[in-house]
This record gives structure tokens, C-alpha cells and sequence, in this order.
């Protein structure tokens, strides 16, 4: 009796080996973010396990802006990123990444802030080209704004000076992240505020108002999704493997909508970027970071046909102003030899 049971047991060991499909063990792959929009996408896939079908283990690290992201690329060895265009471009002259695909657009969420007493608001339309912009060079002029420097929310100042005809030198630009910013202009220091979202709702919470944003100055402010070169060229499928999984989730928010994705926001904002967020913020986050499907993502690196290149040439003349490059600098970068569609377009091979 002992013996059939053995041989029973035997028999069936080796008929589950023998049928058991063999698993490929996932490729880990180092990432990273800001805790911010476009970090909520992949840490969504890793969620549902959308990386693991791709071949990919997804690990996601935290940075506090995209300046230290590039900058600290050495140190933590990640491949792939997201990160702001006006960092990025910095470090796109060095020739160690590629831009191989547009995380969102969070123009909108990029603003200028001043308090509601601000004759800067009543200053409005001064520049007929610009009529959402509030401000004149006598309302701004001398005054202390609250802004990171070298981020997109410095070239939003940027813009937003020279529509009023002033420079930087006219003003007095103060290095402060954005939410000590909001922060330090409740307690009454400065006169204006650039920052991005979330600290843009809580601006909103304390009453302060909007005197221009991105759009309203006539500029773009896009996510860029990077690659190291080097890890890219010799790892293709997996840059590829990545944007497959990107890209899933930007065709599920698209076609499920947004509200659907509200409390997973909450969540992500909660356990992964340390910040609370009402249900109403979260939608209007979500609604104010514009996504590109894989087309529209092919169309806007489309030097014939797209805009990116005129977005990006927007922030290379910034650096420009800022002494930041030279003319031979913006023209290297201007022939932008650091975008990579290549990966893109091999995602249906």
C-alpha cells in the first residue's frame, strides 16, 4: 500500500514538472521620481503587477526635486526617470541620457502667486499679447518673489518678467522651495510666490492669487521621461518594456476617466509622497496633468510635426538669460541629439 501511495506521489511530481511552464525571473529595474504625477503612474502599475507581466521589477526612488535627480544619477544608479524639461536640459549637454518619452504636461499647475491685496492684480493685460497676465513693470519692479531657482517654476518667473518687460536684476528672487514659500508669504515675507502643485492648493487655501501660470505666458512645462544613455543603448527591450507599462496606464486613466483613479491618488499622495489630499484636489490634479498616448507621444518628438522641440527651445533660451549657457550651448542643445523616439516607435515590435 505504502509503495502505490509512494509511486502515486511520485508519478505526480513528475507530471507537474513536466507541464509546469518555466518563469523568467523579472528584470529589476532602478527608477527615479519626485512624489509627484507622474511617479503616481508607475507606482499604479507596480500595484496591479503591470510591471512583473512586462518582465520588469520596477524599483521606484524619491527625490525631492529634479535637480537632484540628474545631479545624484552617480550615486544611486538608477536607469530611468521622470523629471522636469528645465533640469533636465542641464544635464542633456553632458550627453548621459536620453529623453525617450513625455511623462505629462503640468503647465497649468506651474503658477505665480501674490496676496489678494496685491496691486499686482489689478495690473492686468498690460502686455496685449498676454492678456491673462497680471503685473507691469511698476507693480513688479523691486519686488521680493519666493521661487527654487533653476526649475520650472524659475523660468515661469522668467517668462512672466521679461511679458513685463524686466529682468531678474529688476526684482529680488529669493531661493525658497515651494511650500516654505507659501508658507513664509502667509507670515507677510515676499511679495510673490512660483511654485507647482500640491502647494498651489494649499496658496489657493489661504487665499492668495493667481497673477499668471504657464500657459498664460505663452510656455510649456513637460515631464520628460529619461534614460541613461549608456544603460539604454545596451538594454533596449527593457527602456521599451518600460514605456509598454507607462503607457498602459495612460490608456487606462483615458479610458476608464479620471474619477475612477481619485482614491488610488489619495493613497499614492498618502503612502508614497507623504502628502494628503482632499477627493476634490486629488480630481483636479489628475484633470490639470495632460497625458500622451503612444501616438500623440510620437507626434510631439516629430521635428516636422510636433512641439516638443519648441517647448524645449523655450527653456534653453531661459538658461541663456541666466548666463547659464552660452550661445554655443544653446545652439548644441538646440539640435537635440538627446531625443530618442527610437524606443517609442519599437514598443508594437
Amino acid at each position: 500500500m505504502k509503495f502505490r501511495v509512494l509511486m502515486g506521489l511520485l508519478g505526480l511530481a513528475l507530471s507537474l514538472s513536466l507541464t509546469a511552464r518555466p518563469t523568467m525571473a523579472a528584470e529589476q529595474l532602478q527608477t527615479a521620481w519626485i512624489g509627484e504625477h507622474e511617479a503616481f503612474l508607475v507606482w499604479y502599475a507596480k500595484q496591479k503587477g503591470w510591471d512583473k507581466e512586462a518582465g520588469l521589477d520596477i524599483r521606484m526612488l524619491r527625490f525631492g526635486s529634479g535637480e537632484k535627480i540628474v545631479s545624484r544619477q552617480g550615486n544611486y544608479q538608477w536607469k530611468i526617470a521622470g523629471c522636469g524639461a528645465v533640469p533636465t536640459l542641464m544635464s542633456a549637454q553632458k550627453g548621459q541620457y536620453y529623453v525617450i518619452g513625455i511623462g505629462n504636461d503640468e503647465s497649468e499647475l506651474n503658477a505665480i502667486y501674490v496676496r489678494p491685496d496685491s496691486p499686482i492684480l489689478k495690473a492686468k493685460g498690460t502686455n496685449p499679447r498676454y492678456p491673462e497676465v497680471c503685473g507691469s513693470a511698476d507693480t513688479v519692479r523691486g519686488k521680493i518673489i519666493l521661487c527654487p531657482e533653476k526649475t520650472s517654476a524659475h523660468y515661469l518667473v522668467s517668462a512672466w518678467l521679461n511679458i513685463l518687460g524686466l529682468q531678474e536684476n529688476d526684482v529680488k528672487i529669493q531661493n525658497v522651495l515651494p511650500a516654505p514659500a507659501v508658507d513664509m508669504l502667509v507670515k507677510g515675507f515676499g511679495d510673490a510666490i512660483s511654485i507647482w502643485a500640491p502647494s498651489t492648493y494649499e496658496a489657493q487655501k489661504k487665499g492668495f492669487r493667481i497673477a499668471a501660470n504657464s500657459p498664460d505666458c505663452g510656455i510649456r512645462q513637460p515631464i520628460l521621461l529619461l534614460a541613461d544613455r549608456t544603460f539604454a543603448d545596451e538594454n533596449p527591450e527593457q527602456v521599451r518594456a518600460f514605456l509598454r507599462v507607462y503607457l498602459r496606464v495612460v490608456d487606462d486613466m483615458q479610458g476608464r476617466g479620471l474619477k475612477a483613479f481619485v482614491q488610488d491618488y489619495i493613497r499614492f499622495n498618502k503612502v508614497w509622497a507623504n502628502k494628503l489630499m482632499t477627493e476634490t484636489e486629488a480630481e483636479e490634479d489628475l484633470r490639470l496633468h495632460p497625458l500622451f498616448p503612444l501616438g500623440e507621444q510620437v507626434e510631439l518628438f516629430d521635428p516636422k510635426r510636433g512641439n516638443l522641440r519648441d517647448w524645449l527651445r523655450g527653456i534653453t533660451a531661459f538658461y541663456g538669460r541666466l548666463g547659464e549657457l552660452s550661445q554655443e550651448d544653446i545652439s548644441n542643445l538646440n539640435t537635440f541629439n538627446y531625443l530618442n523616439d527610437s524606443f517609442l516607435k519599437g514598443i508594437n515590435r
